[in-house]
C-alpha cells in the first residue's frame, strides 16, 4: 500500500532541514525559500516546450511529453544530488501552487524510502505570508533613520553601527544599488520578490528592544521599490542628519566610486540620460571633464547642480521635528560622535 505524503502549511517561518524547490531555474532565481535547493522536475525550455504543445496539439499529448521529461530530470537528480540520503531522510518539496511538479518529485521519493513534505500553496502561499510578516515586523520595529546629502559616507556610517552591535538595515546593500543614477552595484540587482523576502527574513532577527538604524531613501532604489510601510516609518521616525562640506563629499565620492573613474564611457552613458533635466551646455561641460580625466570638478558640480537640489526636495518629506545635526568628515569616520547621540 502507497504510503501518504504529508503535507504541511507554512505559516511564514523556515522549514527545517533539506528544502526541495521543484520550480524551473529562472523561478528559482527570482526568488525561493531561503535555504532550497533547486531540483527542477521541468527546466525552463521543457516548461516551453510542454507548453506549446498543450495548446498547439492536444492537453494529452503535453501530458505525455512532460511525463517523460519529468521522469528523466527526477532520476537525474536522484542519482546526482540525492545519491547520498540515507533512507528516511525528512525533506521539503514545493512548487509554485504545491501542485504536479513537486507531487511528482515527492511520489517517487516517498516511494525509495524518503520522508517527504509537501507544502500546501507551493512558493505562492509562501510569499503570501512573506508580504503579510514583512508589514508585521516593519510595525514591530522602533525605526531609526540616517539622513545627509549624497557623499556624506551613510552607508560607512551605518556600516559602523553594526560593527558596534547596533541593529542596522542596508536597503542599498539588499537591493545592490547606492540609490542614485550612478548607484549600480557590479552584480546587479536582485528581483523584487528576492529582495523582499531577503528583507522580511533580516527583520525577523531583529530585536524590538532597541533602535532599528536605516538610511534615509527615495521610494525606488534602482528598478526596486522599497516596500510602503517601510518607506512611512522612515518619513517619521526621529532621525540623525550628517552634515559636511561639499569638499569633503567630493574627496569621499572620488574614493567610493572608483569604478566609473575606470569606466569613462559608462559614466558618460549614465550623465547622458540627464539631458531631460540640465542644459545641453551643462552636460555638455560634464563630459568634457570625464574625457579630460578632471573627475573632482565634475563631482562638485554633480553635487551642487544635481544631487543636491534632488536631496533638498527629498528632505520635505521626513521629520523635521525629531532630528538632531551631526557635523563629520566621510573620508575619516570615527563612530564616537554618532554613538554619542544613540
Amino acid at each position: 500500500m502507497r504510503r501518504e505524503i504529508p503535507r504541511c502549511q507554512l505559516q511564514g517561518t523556515l522549514p527545517r532541514g533539506l528544502i526541495i524547490d521543484a520550480r524551473s531555474e529562472s523561478e528559482y532565481a527570482q526568488d525561493h525559500i531561503p535555504g532550497a535547493i533547486n531540483l527542477p522536475t521541468l527546466n525552463d525550455a521543457e516548461r516551453i516546450e510542454v507548453g506549446t504543445l498543450y495548446k498547439q496539439v492536444s492537453p494529452f499529448q503535453a501530458r505525455i511529453r512532460g511525463s517523460v521529461l519529468a521522469a528523466r530530470n527526477i532520476a537525474q537528480h536522484i542519482e546526482t544530488s540525492l545519491s547520498d540520503l540515507p533512507q528516511g531522510s525528512e525533506m521539503w518539496v514545493y512548487c509554485w501552487r504545491g501542485g504536479q511538479r513537486s507531487g511528482s518529485l515527492a511520489l517517487v521519493l516517498n516511494e525509495i524510502g524518503f520522508k517527504p513534505r509537501l507544502i500546501n500553496g507551493g512558493y505562492k502561499h509562501w510569499r503570501s505570508e512573506v508580504m503579510k510578516g514583512l508589514d508585521r515586523e516593519i510595525a514591530r520595529l522602533n525605526w531609526r533613520v540616517l539622513s545627509g546629502p549624497t557623499g556624506s559616507g551613510k552607508t560607512r556610517w551605518l556600516n559602523r553601527l553594526k560593527e558596534a552591535g547596533q541593529s542596522v538595515v542596508d536597503l542599498e546593500g539588499l537591493g545592490g544599488h547606492r540609490g542614485s543614477l550612478l548607484g549600480d552595484v557590479n552584480g546587479g540587482q536582485p528581483s523584487q520578490r528576492k529582495f523582499e523576502s531577503c528583507l522580511y527574513h533580516q527583520l525577523c532577527d531583529l530585536p524590538d528592544d532597541q533602535p532599528v538604524w536605516v538610511e534615509s531613501e527615495s521610494a525606488n532604489l534602482g528598478r526596486l521599490t522599497i516596500p510602503a510601510p517601510l518607506m512611512e516609518k522612515i518619513h517619521s521616525a526621529s532621525r540623525v542628519e550628517i552634515q559636511c562640506s561639499v569638499e569633503q563629499r567630493t574627496e569621499f565620492l572620488l574614493q567610493d566610486y572608483p569604478h566609473w573613474i575606470e569606466k569613462p564611457q559608462a559614466l558618460i552613458k549614465q550623465l547622458e540620460r540627464l539631458r531631460a533635466r540640465h542644459s545641453n551646455a551643462v552636460v555638455d561641460q560634464w563630459i568634457h571633464w570625464i574625457e579630460a580625466q578632471e573627475f573632482t570638478p565634475l563631482v562638485h558640480d554633480l553635487l551642487e547642480r544635481h544631487y543636491d537640489p534632488t536631496y533638498r526636495h527629498g528632505m520635505r518629506r521626513l521629520n523635521q521635528t525629531q532630528v538632531r545635526y551631526l557635523a563629520v568628515d566621510p573620508t575619516h569616520p570615527t563612530l564616537d560622535p554618532l554613538l554619542s547621540i544613540t
